[in-house]
């Protein structure tokens, strides 16, 4: 089976958009493999022209507008490799939108507390939960038998029946004091 001859932009097509040139100028082309061309946009990524330098020669002033260290090559480079490649690896920490697995693993639950209780997002959740879809949606959902059974089954542990005496004692107490649900008030 013969590779496939792919043509790649020395100077990427994003970078020249950027800079207002029109990509396919004669000195900015040269044909390489697919394996070739994804070690070359992997190269970009990690600050090496070598593999660039293995197929071609560019004059000076082309290596002086490729853009080193930017991880838009990563896409490039992955997507030529189609997993075929074993240094070329996205995943983890090796990708570019890594954010120290903030919202993965362990951690999600954690993160997603904490990002919960942003004003953003307060304001959000207060809105949604006023719409008629949303109410509409609670309002079925509590018909349901999943939901009934669940609720019958919640309120049948044994922390849920001493929390709830709890309240309803400490409710009693409160509406003594300020003389409701007595006939105190009626007496005077």
């Amino acid at each position: 089976m013969t590779e496939v001859i792919h043509k790649h932009h020395i100077i990427p097509k994003y970078k020249c958009k950027e800079l207002g040139i029109d990509p396919d100028f004669d000195d900015n082309l040269v044909e390489v493999t697919r394996h070739q061309h994804a070690l070359i946009h992997w190269g970009y990524m990690h600050n090496d022209l070598k593999p660039l330098l293995e197929v071609c020669n560019p004059p000076q002033w082309v290596i002086d507008m490729i853009p080193l260290g930017d991880n838009r090559d990563s896409g490039a480079a992955v997507l030529t490799a189609r997993g075929e490649i074993e240094q070329i690896d996205m995943s983890g920490e090796k990708n570019p939108m890594w954010k120290g697995g903030i919202a993965t693993g362990d951690n999600l639950k954690e993160y997603m507390k904490v990002y919960n209780q942003t004003p953003k997002v307060k304001e959000y959740l207060k809105a949604y939960q006023q719409t008629p879809e949303y109410k509409a949606y609670k309002k079925a959902y509590g018909q349901t038998s999943k939901y009934k059974t669940y609720q019958k089954e919640y309120r049948q542990k044994p922390e849920v029946k001493e929390n709830k005496k709890a309240y309803m004692r400490a409710r009693h107490a409160k509406k003594k004091q300020q003389g409701q649900g007595t006939l105190e008030e009626f007496m005077k």
